[in-house]
């Protein structure tokens, strides 16, 4: 019953945008009046974009609909072979990790809407890897009152989202000295990860505009930091850019397999061409030395 009652809202739905795809364009200046303040671009820009949100409420009502009924089906059949299981997820509460790891989110001043959009993006990343992990880590979001606050919250899936929410910049939520900012330009290489600490992730997209932030950040407030091992595990030919969340999914993986070198390796995109360091072992005198045809070369962006 209740099926019906989706598909005729769907049904409802689909013709109001239909209708309104479908009416022939009125000249501009007849129709719809252009407000104070907006160009007629900017008009039909709203209008397309009002259309396509109507569009997709009614793929994605479609789509749980079709998917209901899939499963009703496969059930009504006996073969539950085919149904998709659904995975139990940890909570941070019922994780047996206590590591901390926050994203700093106080650099809303340094970006445009668009990168702000993207740094909230990233976030729902970050929360899918944390949720996928068999223990999750701590995961805080500090400094988070700008205008990325209002992006995020204006998205109804984030509202029940595992995450620990603070408006509070980071030196107030944590002591200090519990803090490790990551960033590449740390001359402390990341080994092992402490739960005593918390681990920051700058929470900017900046298109390496803010070259060495974080790091004057924390050594102007006296925070620890650190950078990850990426120059002793792999080769790369390309900037050391990471985005947020790879970030934070190297840290994952590493938590659950401790290798940071299949951790780099699984989540550093393959366009940056990115080769793992061999390592043989000289019989003479017994030592490890590192095949690398050229020297390791400092990362000079954020982590």
């Amino acid at each position: 019953m209740s099926s019906e009652i989706e598909q005729a809202e769907v049904e409802e739905l689909s013709e109001k945008v239909l209708e309104n795809v479908e009416e022939p364009e009125q000249p501009q200046d007849e129709e719809d009046p252009v407000p104070d303040g907006m160009s007629k671009k900017q008009l039909r820009r709203q209008k397309y974009k009002q259309k396509w949100e109507e569009k997709k409420l009614i793929k994605r009502a479609a789509e749980r609909i079709r998917k209901k009924e899939k499963r009703a089906a496969l059930k009504e059949s006996g073969d539950l072979s085919k149904l998709r299981k659904r995975k139990d997820f940890r909570t941070m509460a019922q994780s047996n990790s206590k590591q901390r790891i926050a994203l700093d989110m106080s650099f809303d001043d340094l970006m445009i809407e668009k990168d702000q959009k993207r740094t909230v993006q990233q976030i729902g990343w970050c929360y899918t890897s944390n949720r996928h992990s068999p223990n999750p880590f701590q995961f805080h979001v500090v400094g988070f009152d700008g205008p990325s606050r209002k992006i995020y919250d204006g998205n109804e899936h984030n509202l029940n989202q595992d995450i620990f929410l603070h408006h509070e910049k980071l030196e107030i939520v944590f002591k200090p000295e519990e803090i490790v900012y990551l960033t590449s330009e740390s001359e402390n290489v990341l080994s092992e990860l402490d739960d005593s600490k918390v681990y920051v992730i700058g929470g900017i997209v900046d298109h390496n505009s803010q070259k060495g932030l974080c790091y004057r950040i924390a050594r102007e407030k006296g925070f620890g930091h650190a950078r990850l091992p990426l120059d002793e595990h792999l080769l790369m030919k390309t900037r050391r850019v990471l985005t947020i969340n790879q970030v934070y999914e190297i840290l994952v993986h590493h938590s659950v397999h401790k290798d940071w070198k299949a951790a780099l390796l699984s989540i550093v995109p393959e366009r940056k061409n990115v080769q793992a360091k061999e390592e043989e072992v000289k019989e003479e005198e017994g030592v490890a030395v590192e095949k690398s045809e050229e020297p390791s070369t400092e990362s000079s962006s954020n982590n």
